[in-house]
């Protein structure tokens, strides 16, 4: 059965895919421009950072991180201007078949910023877990460039492939934006639960692979703790070098948990929705599970550059009043420089 005129009208956020396509009211309005400000404020100065650590070391984390900042970037400024326009011609970003298609491209860049944090997710995984064999010879920066271009070509065909006949975003009879899991014919059925199986892929890869992360680590602190009491009492420069290491690597795991519990706070109420919107017949019990949702996937994309590298405030100083500060003395015996410059302080860093 086809959606009726009242059931599209009576479902304000069926139409879009992190914002309703009803009128926003002002505290609505101003909460995703708020949301939009933070997010580019944040991914430029994520950038920013990258640029300035340049180096030859670690380039496989650094190009990921470049790329998630750039893709989110992208999401938040389609965000405010989705906002903007919206608010004064909401109108037209319903009733154009054109608005409907850019909003389906939007959903395209935020579907693959989960797909670039599973990439990360297994690169840190096959580095802690297999890092001399496996990982050395088989994960190299051209390789995950490669993976990269593929999941985008991927991810592009399937979500814009309603734009060519295969799911739902556009209601012909209506003239209305319609979101893909309200369809009622099977090709488009079949297409909401592809994307459901999809998004779960992602979700279940990103926690697992984060919680064997923690998993390797502990394990390893467990295995470090048990000989560290011979280290202190036969070496005791050795065993602090020991408690050190250590301490990296509990903060290390903290920061996994820290991502892995954002990743699916934010994502898993967006992909439950969709079964939830197929067996449900009460639409009005499902409208705000569907709108938490909305609103926590739109958080999300904010909340990425300050989980993956500024909050690392130690980092964010070094490089953004690196000017400021005095210039470095030289050594007196050999003349070189006798602090750390900002790529190597960026290279011990764990993202």
């Amino acid at each position: 059965m086809e959606l009726t005129a009242a059931n599209v009208t009576s479902l304000p956020s069926s139409a879009s895919t992190a914002i309703p396509i009803n009128t926003l009211s002002v505290n609505e309005t101003l909460f995703y421009i708020g949301l939009a400000v933070i997010g580019i404020f944040g991914n430029l100065l994520e950038l920013f950072i990258l640029y300035r650590t340049r180096s030859s070391s670690n380039q496989k984390h650094v190009f990921m991180l470049r790329c998630m900042a750039t893709n989110d970037l992208i999401v938040v400024v389609a965000l405010l201007v989705q906002v903007c326009v919206n608010f004064k011609r909401p109108d037209y970003m319903r009733n154009h078949v054109w608005s409907c298609r850019l909003r389906v491209v939007w959903r395209f860049f935020m579907l693959y910023s989960g797909c670039l944090a599973m990439v990360m997710a297994i690169e840190r995984w096959v580095a802690l877990t297999k890092p001399f064999f496996f990982y050395q010879n088989n994960i190299s920066l051209r390789q995950l460039k490669l993976m990269v271009v593929i999941l985008w070509f991927g991810e592009f065909c399937l979500v814009c492939a309603p734009i060519f006949g295969f799911g739902l975003y556009w209601d012909e009879k209506l003239s209305l934006c319609v979101r893909y899991r309200y369809a009622k014919k099977p090709l488009d059925v079949l297409y909401a639960y592809l994307y459901f199986c999809h998004g779960v892929f992602l979700c279940s890869t990103i926690a697992y692979t984060n919680l064997a992360v923690m998993k390797a680590l502990c394990m390893k602190d467990s295995l470090q703790n048990k000989h560290n009491g011979t280290m202190r009492r036969s070496n005791r420069e050795s065993s602090l070098t020991f408690n050190t290491i250590t301490k990296e690597e509990r903060s290390f795991g903290r920061l996994m948990f820290l991502l892995c519990v954002a990743f699916v706070t934010c994502w898993v109420p967006q992909m439950i929705s969709i079964p939830l919107t197929r067996f449900v017949e009460d639409e009005s019990r499902v409208l705000p599970f569907t709108i938490a949702g909305d609103i926590l996937l739109a958080i999300h994309f904010p909340l990425d550059p300050f989980l993956y590298v500024l909050q690392q405030w130690t980092l964010v100083k070094s490089v953004c009043f690196s000017e400021l500060r005095p210039k470095n003395k030289e050594n007196a015996n050999d003349g070189r420089i006798s602090t750390r410059t900002t790529d190597e302080v960026f290279l011990q860093q764990q993202f």
